[in-house]
């Protein structure tokens, strides 16, 4: 992956998936998928639940990225997420 820089910034491309976790709560699927696009400073990593924004986050770095990724699938699996 390239970081884009200021000066050739076309707008986000999302670049696909990071996870999509599942969880069934009072009868109702839910369903949590974080999401990986490009951003002027160098990638965001956003998470949706049933398509509504939960948080989102710019970092900097390839190591960054695979290392919120799995700060973040952790901490919804340790809530019951699958």
């Amino acid at each position: 992956m390239s970081i884009p820089y200021r000066e050739h910034w076309t707008g986000a491309v999302d670049l696909g998936e990071g996870f999509r976790l599942h969880k069934n709560r009072c009868g109702r699927q839910l369903e949590a998928i974080c999401w990986l696009r490009t951003h002027p400073l160098g990638w965001e990593l956003v998470l949706n639940v049933n398509a509504s924004l939960q948080r989102s986050e710019v970092v900097r770095s390839q190591d960054a990225v695979l290392d919120l990724r799995e700060r973040w699938k952790a901490a919804l699996v340790e809530r019951g997420w699958r």
